[in-house]
Formats: structure tokens, sequence, C-alpha cells
């Protein structure tokens, strides 16, 4: 990543916590790794660029959680999915009421989920689940993300990213509501850019 690469990012990041409902201001508790992941840096870097106040406690050790989640009173976490609903049953286990806590909403993403997953969760911990997508070839978390209000679809960063959704054999777009490979080409990033070329090469007249 270059310098305005890692800024790019900040600001994707950024939006998906202000889709999530996230304020300035807010105690965000960060429970994605801090190692050889993109999760934890790529949400921390979002976070301060947004004027939270980010507690960088990186993923597991989960009565170490449940203790910041207390003293620090938590507004917005971030994990995967699945440490969500072994979050959950920790409190339950430690007879501890999520409804107590402060935290209002879980930003999940890393691994995939199901709205029966998002509903278990939320109804567990009493918050709302947004799902929030990144991939490290292309930038990390921040590609897109949902909105807290509908929880209905991902909000793409169109400005950085072209998304299509392609047949895989020919390269071509399939038309809209047909199942395709998806694609992403980076229209911004400095480093490491990744464009569709076996699309591109499709549309063109040209050898």
């Amino acid at each position: 990543l270059t310098r305005n690469d890692i800024n790019m990012w900040a600001e994707c990041v950024a939006r998906c916590f202000c889709m999530s409902g996230a304020k300035p201001g807010d105690i965000f508790q960060n429970a994605y790794g801090y190692g050889l992941f993109t999760g934890g840096l790529g949400m921390h870097h979002g976070a301060e660029l947004m004027g939270l106040n980010t507690i960088p406690v990186s993923g597991g050790n989960t009565a170490r959680q449940i203790l910041l989640l207390q003293d620090f009173k938590s507004d917005v976490m971030a994990c995967t999915p699945s440490y969500a609903l072994t979050l959950a049953d920790a409190l339950n286990e430690a007879g501890i009421d999520p409804a107590d806590l402060p935290v209002k909403t879980f930003i999940l993403g890393a691994e995939p989920w199901t709205e029966v997953m998002r509903a278990e969760i939320e109804a567990k911990l009493h918050v709302d689940a947004v799902n929030i997508y990144g991939l490290s070839e292309i930038l990390g978390p921040g590609v897109s993300n949902e909105s807290v209000t509908v929880k209905d679809g991902m909000h793409l960063m169109e400005d950085h990213f072209l998304c299509e959704i392609i047949n895989p054999e020919t390269g071509e777009p399939v038309p809209d509501g047909e199942v395709g490979e998806l694609v992403i080409t980076t229209l911004t990033k400095e480093a490491i850019p990744l464009i569709d070329l076996k699309s591109d090469m499709a549309r063109s007249p040209g050898p």
C-alpha cells in the first residue's frame, strides 16, 4: 500500500462506520486481529479518521473482551460473526445480561454468515448486526458495507471500485439478476492495482 492507498482505505472504512450508525466520539472495540490480516489495521485506520475512540484489543481472549465492554462502555464492536456468537455464549455463562451493556452495533465480516445468524446475534446480544465486506488482495475491509437502517444489500464504494458480474467462460458481463462471477477492478489504488483484463479483452475489438 502507498500512503495514498492507506488514506483511501481509511476513508472507505470510515464510510462503513457511518453506514453502521457510528458517530464521532463513540467508543469502538476492535476485535479483529492486528497480525498478518487486514481486518485489525484497516478498521483501526477508519475508526481514527472518523473520530472514534478506539480500543485496539485484537481478537480472542473473551474474558478480556467482556471486561473491556463493561469498563470502557463500548458503543460499537467489530469481529467475525462466529465470534459474536461465542461472545454471546460467554456473557450468558457469566450471568451478564447483554442488554445492560452500552454496545449497540456489531460490524461483522471476514467470514460468510446468514440471515439466520444475524437474527440469532441480534437477539442474543441486543444489538444491530451489519455486514462489512473486503478482501486483502483488493484492499481489506471497506470495499462495501450494509446500512444499519435497512440491512438489505451491500453499498459499494463505487468511486474506488468497479464491480462486474461476468460469465467466467467468456468474460462478458451477465444481464442484471443473472448469476455469474464477481470481478472487482480497483480504480484508485496505486500499489498492486487489480484490473479485469479478461473482461476488457473480451470487449475490445483489437488483439
